[in-house]
């Protein structure tokens, strides 16, 4: 008849010395790490989800009595003026983008590339804006 031992009794080599191999040189611990690393088989699928799932406003057109009252407000805008604004950024990876509501200081317009110029050097596309909320000329 067949004797059973218990599979987790490691009284027989518990106290055995530890024997380096002779033929093999020891693995470096950055490969020993990458051997229980996940498995990724579908590398940047979770990011490539994400970013799909991430919501983008559409760029919503002005009619022109809107687009002439902006032009209007910008007559008014002098240079180191301050300014609350509601405008359009573009999304660098996908079609869309977001609209952002901000009080900036104006460091002038630029009439040829139709910008506004910042006071820390930002761009901001004529455009891009849907709505100038307040002036604060000094």
């Amino acid at each position: 008849m067949a004797t059973f031992r218990n599979i987790h009794d490691y009284s027989d080599i518990i106290d055995l010395p530890y024997q380096k191999s002779t033929r093999h040189p020891p693995m470096s611990t950055l490969d020993r790490a990458a051997q229980f690393a996940p498995f990724a088989a579908l590398t940047g699928h979770k990011e490539a989800v994400l970013e799909t799932a991430r919501h983008v406003s559409s760029k919503k057109i002005l009619d022109d009595d809107q687009k002439q009252i902006i032009n209007q407000q910008l007559q008014k805008i002098k240079d180191n003026s301050t300014i609350e604004l509601t405008y359009f950024i573009a999304d660098t990876k996908k079609k869309g983008g977001t609209y952002v509501t901000d009080i900036i200081s104006i460091k002038k317009i630029d009439e040829y590339e139709k910008v506004l110029i910042t006071t820390d050097n930002q761009k901001i596309k004529i455009d891009d804006i849907y709505e100038i909320l307040e002036i604060h000329n000094l």
